[in-house]
């Protein structure tokens, strides 16, 4: 049977691998190497699938990659999981808390049993069995500046804003990414920084095309004619190279020149005029390139914010909830506490703690409220989506392939509420001791 044969998705884990806990030195060899071998080869078996999207050399830049992870709650549980399946060198899992009951809601690897016990050293036996090839390590104690400076990638899942800005200010000076993703009962937050010019090799990740060319004019933009029966599929600002041009053949192995698009079978290049004539045949082909970004730091990005649109029919809703997340710290910090769920009274309190909120944003305060109704839940099929898109993010900061969230993503799914149409109650949603509060308060 072929490697293809044998594959294992990044999401399935192989549980019958050793664990890089154990004494076999052939699995410690393997854990040191990341996602390779001893030989430093990428094994081909288990990440096929992986490798035929990101490819072999952001593989090897991804198994070179120390990752910290930050508050092993449901959500970083989620984030946990799909990086170490993903290959990197390492995983750190850090939590400063001990597990609650209500914590087993949307944190699959603890139990009843984990009652007590820090989150982060419950968690980590059953997530050290995911992958062999990738060690795994519990941290307890405080994210100083010379414990981050450790690690390529930095998540935070479960921080205070003052925490945030702190750390984030270590990462911004010292060239490690740092992503910020918080879950709120329907709502979702992920913020990146990956530091000044951050250079991505190929922001899309497709094959490249080609097209076949009729014309090319001389002319102070000349014009590149492609056959009738074949849409040239460019676009705007994309870079492109010839071949086998007959004629003008200067443009042979021209280094990429970038195009405007006029039509389906249609582009401009460079000025044609001291060219040779064209005569026929020839080959337009897509060249990628490098992008670079530049991330602001949280500090800046809390001020100045840009925005991922998630979905167009909430086109608002971004900077609305850019405002009721900084609303929430401030309620958390005076408060020390979430609000409580449905309650009509905190939902006010966060209403006019939003007003204190530096904004060109007009406040709506019916979305306030109910994010505030639901921000102490926690729903697993929120935590799922996000920590794979949080998952994804870290191995876009570790390869430096495919464009990265720039800079902040918001989602919520308030229309899947029942109760939007009418309101529960405090007495409905309050807690009975049970293992699933947190999904009941939702």
């Amino acid at each position: 049977m072929s490697s293809a044969g044998r594959s294992l998705s990044p999401v399935e884990p192989p549980s019958k691998k050793r664990r890089t806990t154990g004494v076999d030195s052939t699995a410690n060899e393997m854990a040191h190497n990341g996602s390779s071998n001893g030989n430093g080869e990428i094994d081909e078996g288990l990440y096929s699938r992986q490798l035929y999207v990101l490819g072999h050399d952001a593989m090897r830049r991804m198994a070179k990659s120390d990752v910290l992870i930050s508050g092993l709650r449901g959500l970083g549980v989620e984030v946990a999981k799909n990086v170490i399946l993903g290959g990197v060198k390492s995983v750190t899992l850090h939590d400063d808390s001990p597990c609650v009951l209500e914590d087993l809601s949307s944190q699959f690897y603890l139990s009843e049993a984990s009652v007590g016990r820090n989150r982060a050293d419950a968690s980590l036996d059953a997530l050290s069995e995911l992958n062999s090839y990738v060690p795994v390590k519990s941290y307890t104690g405080e994210l100083t500046e010379d414990f981050l400076k450790q690690f390529r990638v930095v998540v935070l899942t479960n921080n205070s804003l003052e925490e945030q800005l702190r750390v984030s200010e270590v990462t911004h000076a010292n060239d490690i990414a740092l992503i910020i993703a918080d879950t709120k009962g329907l709502y979702a937050q992920v913020f990146c920084d990956f530091g000044d010019n951050f250079t991505v090799v190929d922001t899309t990740g497709e094959n490249t095309i080609s097209a076949m060319i009729a014309n090319i004019s001389r002319d102070n933009e000349g014009i590149v004619t492609c056959l009738d029966d074949n849409r040239h599929g460019f676009e705007d600002g994309d870079y492109i190279t010839f071949t086998e041009v007959q004629g003008m053949t200067e443009l042979n192995g021209c280094t990429p020149i970038k195009i405007k698009v006029l039509g389906p079978y249609t582009f401009s290049i460079n000025d044609t005029t001291q060219l040779s004539v064209y005569t026929r045949g020839g080959v337009a082909t897509q060249v990628k390139m490098p992008k670079t970004f530049n991330f602001k730091p949280l500090k800046e990005a809390l001020e100045n914010p840009e925005f991922l649109i998630a979905d167009f029919a909430k086109w608002d809703h971004p900077a609305q909830l850019h405002v009721a997340y900084q609303a929430l710290h401030s309620f958390k910090s005076t408060e020390g506490r979430l609000p409580k769920p449905w309650s009509r009274e905190d939902a006010q309190k966060l209403v006019t703690l939003s007003k204190t909120i530096k904004t060109d944003t007009e406040i709506d305060p019916k979305t306030l409220e109910w994010f505030s109704y639901v921000a102490a839940g926690d729903f697993c099929p929120i935590n799922a989506s996000i920590g794979g898109i949080v998952a994804q993010e870290v191995m876009k900061a570790c390869s430096g392939k495919f464009s990265p969230i720039y800079q902040w993503l918001y989602f919520d799914a308030v229309e899947v509420h029942p109760a939007r149409v009418s309101l529960l109650t405090e007495e409905e949603t309050c807690p009975t001791g049970s293992r699933y509060d947190a999904q009941v308060r939702c």
